[in-house]
């Protein structure tokens, strides 16, 4: 929401800082400032606030009031009366869903345009004027918060009716869209027709225009779930509806129509002629207790009372003190502090979570034996004593027992055995073997299978003689006799591999004499060591004639780009070079 710097000074009695110290404030104690713009010499700050603080905080009235307890600034507190009046609007409300509803009719309004300060204080904060009395409405909702509409009186039949609509029931919009109802939303209407949807738009059945003189006002609030509902399924996001679906306080009703009254008489004129209420379930405050330990296991121990007294006193909480606990009433508006956790983040926020000293979290040891942890942890040693690595698959498969919803076509159930994605996996590896420098490739995963009935951990291993699959308790009899616990193998640093694939050649040559096999193995290893990625591997050598063959695996990649035929070969010219020169050798 935009907020303006001047909308919020008329709110306090004390000078605010200047608008780059109060965002700082804002941003360090409350919320994010995500944008300032000057418009017209006044400040506009575009302020992100989150769900919980949204029934207190979409507004420049309930924004002041944050701003004032963490500057320790005077708030106004200004009460405003409704005018009396002998004649009683009739509402009847047909649903549970209308917490409280509110209309008085005022005659002999004069509808035309707004004065200069409205209309430019509007448009500050992104809003078009319509006419003095509609300006007067949406005013009311960014001060206070509270959403409000206005009918034209003479066009609404009988009484204000609060019901669900019926089934492909139409209302047209104030933005002319056609919008059909179902029996799931709430509407206000007379004995005629529809004439809003409650919570989120007015219809234009009783629009205000110039010829309107008399009004009638609507000041309500309605149930968060069925207002978010609604909006979500018309595609109607609204300012009203923003602030109904985010747990608007009931209470806020009195005071914005005393406000909204006197706001349409000084802008339009008129006369209160008639009220109504609805409000079968008036809004009461609640009790919270907390002591300072409950904060201190919070926060640390540094917090004192002096710090919590100090909170409470900005925001004008109404508290009592005994000899451990604090026993206050939450304010009307905080639907979001229900315990002693939210009263601890209330008073981190404030003080400032940059002053509570950094500490290191009290932390005693303690090793609870689980049995099939040690089984798995007595299979995973065995196994790579043996020369196995192991591997994680996917849980999900295409076929299984037990199917998801909502799955992608190739996942679309739990895997009833290991077995058929680790072979997956051995086959993957096995093309793979040359980069890793493995002559045969041996795998191994332990993991989780569903059947219809039940869960089981499994055990499967892969290698040349083919894939086995066990349950953790039977492969465990066979891993714990096969190794002496305790021969840990030596950790290997970790090593980044590249994302690029990698080539092999191989190089053959022909030996005078075995005399000449450390020469060329030096030669061979202090290339591979400057140009491939892995040592080189001896794989193949025989004797014919007197003269001694050896072959190498060469491996090439490059951890910045995928190599080409052509750079490999430029790669291994030097080395064929200096073979080439070396007496006694000739490449096959």
């Amino acid at each position: 929401m935009k907020y303006s710097y001047n909308w919020l000074q008329s709110h306090i009695e004390d000078p605010l800082p200047s608008p780059e110290v109060l965002k700082e404030t804002i941003i360090f104690h409350a919320f994010e400032v995500e944008e300032t713009e000057v418009v017209d010499g006044d400040t506009i700050f575009d302020i992100k606030i989150l769900p919980d603080r949204a029934g207190d905080c979409l507004s420049h009235h309930g924004m002041a009031r944050e701003i004032a307890g963490l500057l320790d600034l005077n708030f106004n507190t200004v009460e405003y009366t409704m005018p009396a009046t002998s004649t009683e609007v009739s509402i009847d409300v047909q649903t549970k869903n209308c917490l409280r509803y509110s209309a008085v009719r005022v005659d002999g309004v004069t509808v035309g345009p707004s004065p200069q300060w409205l209309v430019k204080k509007l448009a500050a904060v992104g809003q078009r004027s319509i006419n003095n009395v509609v300006d007067a409405t949406n005013f009311i909702l960014l001060d206070i918060g509270q959403p409000t509409h206005v009918f034209d009186a003479d066009k609404v039949h009988g009484a204000i009716v609060v019901r669900n609509a019926v089934a492909d029931e139409k209302i047209t919009t104030l933005s002319n869209e056609e919008k059909v109802l179902n029996e799931t939303m709430m509407v206000i209407a007379d004995s005629e027709k529809v004439l809003a949807i409650a919570g989120v738009k007015g219809g234009n059945a009783a629009e205000v225009t110039a010829n309107t003189t008399s009004i009638m006002l609507e000041i309500a609030n309605f149930d968060t779930v069925s207002v978010r509902k609604t909006s979500r399924s018309l595609g109607l996001v609204t300012d009203a509806s923003k602030r109904f679906e985010n747990n608007l306080a009931p209470f806020l009703v009195a005071s914005a129509q005393a406000k909204l009254i006197g706001l349409v008489q000084i802008l339009a004129g008129g006369t209160v002629v008639a009220a109504g209420e609805h409000y079968p379930n008036p809004q009461t405050e609640r009790a919270l207790s907390f002591t300072l330990a409950d904060i201190q296991r919070q926060l640390g121990s540094t917090i004192t009372d002096a710090s919590i007294v100090k909170v409470l006193d900005r925001y004008g909480y109404s508290y009592e003190k005994t000899e451990e606990y604090y026993t206050l009433a939450v304010s009307l508006w905080r639907h979001d502090i229900t315990g002693a956790h939210d009263m601890a983040e209330e008073i981190g926020r404030v003080i400032g979570y940059d002053t509570i000293p950094n500490a290191v979290l009290p932390f005693t040891p303690t090793i609870v034996a689980n049995e099939q942890y040690e089984k798995i942890r007595v299979i995973k040693f065995a196994l790579s004593q043996q020369g196995y690595s192991e591997v994680m698959t996917y849980s999900f498969r295409k076929k299984g027992e037990v199917n998801i919803s909502y799955g992608p076509k190739d996942k679309s159930a739990l895997r009833s055995n290991l077995s058929d994605a680790l072979k997956e996996s051995y086959d993957m590896n096995r093309l793979n073997a040359p980069l890793l420098g493995l002559q045969d490739v041996k795998i191994f995963e332990i993991g989780t299978v569903f059947m219809n009935d039940k869960e089981e951990m499994h055990v499967a291993t892969a290698d040349k003689s083919g894939v086995k699959e066990w349950t953790v308790e039977e492969y465990s009899e066979v891993a714990a006799g096969s190794v002496a616990v305790g021969n840990t193998a030596a950790i290997t640093p970790f090593k980044p591999w590249s994302l690029y694939p990698f080539i092999t050649r191989d190089i053959a040559v022909w030996l005078d004499n075995s005399e000449q096999l450390p020469v060329l193995q030096k030669i061979i290893a202090d290339f591979a060591a400057k140009n491939c990625t892995r040592p080189a591997t001896l794989f193949d050598t025989f004797t014919k004639d007197g003269k001694t063959s050896v072959a190498y695996h060469l491996v090439f990649q490059s951890m910045d780009k995928t190599l080409t035929d052509g750079e490999v070969e430029t790669m291994l010219q030097p080395l064929l070079t200096t073979i080439a020169t070396q007496a006694g050798m000739t490449i096959r």
